[in-house]
């Protein structure tokens, strides 16, 4: 596993990448696993700083995500972690997220984070608690209005001041599973795999994004409201309201709101032929009537942002 600590809450652990075998990754599977984390973690990077306006609770946020190579790998998962992500023994900055924080103040993926916040990474473990002592660090930086992270690139050490983002809350996992689904549960997301390999369209899985980040603002699900979910009723109703939530919130990230009714019959075409066959829907609409619910949505959003924009 690789100890990933994340300034940013929407992106995905590691952790979940898929392997060929338990020692040895392959170095092309890991990459493109990666490649598909910063896909997903942007998008929602978009739509949780785009919203503010929606989130009663808000959090910081530097789209910086700092790894190192696994201690307790084996060499030939560490070589792996080496080869595929550029991963060493130092700190690394993982995952810079486009537009954020850490992207404005000039860190790139790749440079090795030798400082933060004063307290420098220790070349050895030598001394108990210094390598803590620095990952303490981070997190304490991450949930401050600034961070100073000096790193080195090219055998040149750099200085940078960060500034966080007002974010909404919400964490994002990305789960190596087939099947076409996302679920929230509090203010944690999780999207399988299946989902985003579908969805190749930006859009189209930034309002199933959209769609479960409305249930985290709107406060949907969590501890204690297991049981009311559960009743058919009270889900639909939730789900109409995420839909309609979700659309708005997608548009402001700057997505199309037209993709939102183009995603339905895709994901309901890749559920299974028994549950088309069955109409079995769940706690949604059938595809039809979602999608005349959604392209209406679409246009109502459409008309509220010209009219906020003419208004500024």
């Amino acid at each position: 596993m690789i100890k990933t600590f994340c300034a940013v809450a929407a992106f995905v652990m590691l952790a979940h990448a898929p392997v060929l075998a338990a020692d040895a990754p392959s170095p092309d599977a890991l990459r493109a696993w990666h490649k598909r984390e910063l896909r997903v973690a942007g998008i929602m990077h978009k739509l949780r700083l785009a919203n503010l306006a929606s989130c009663p609770k808000q959090e910081l946020d530097y789209g910086l995500v700092v790894a190192r190579l696994a201690d307790r790998a084996s060499p030939a998962v560490r070589t792996t972690q080496a080869e595929a992500l550029g991963l060493r023994d130092y700190p690394t900055a993982l995952g810079v997220i486009p537009g954020s924080a850490a992207e404005q103040a000039g860190l790139r993926e790749g440079d090795l984070i030798e400082a933060v916040g004063g307290i420098a990474w220790p070349l050895t473990d030598a001394v108990p608690d210094a390598r803590k002592a620095f990952w303490e660090a981070l997190n304490a930086g991450i949930q401050a209005p600034t961070m100073e992270i000096r790193a080195e690139r090219e055998g040149q050490t750099r200085d940078f001041h960060l500034t966080g983002k007002a974010a909404c809350i919400a964490s994002l996992f990305m789960i190596n599973r087939s099947s076409v689904n996302a679920s929230t549960f509090g203010s944690r997301i999780q999207v399988n795999s299946g989902l985003e390999a579908l969805l190749q369209d930006d859009a189209e899985l930034a309002f199933v994004l959209a769609h479960e980040l409305a249930h985290v603002i709107l406060e949907h699900t969590g501890p204690g409201k297991e049981a009311e979910i559960k009743d058919p009723a009270v889900r639909r109703r939730i789900e109409m309201e995420a839909d309609t939530l979700g659309v708005l919130l997608m548009a402001r990230a700057g997505f199309a709101t037209a993709a939102a009714a183009a995603s339905i019959p895709r994901m309901r075409k890749a559920n299974g032929m028994m549950s088309r066959l069955l109409g079995i829907y769940g706690p949604y609409m059938s595809t039809d009537e979602r999608m005349v619910f959604l392209t209406k949505r679409a246009d109502e959003v459409r008309v509220q942002m010209a009219g906020e924009a003419q208004g500024r």
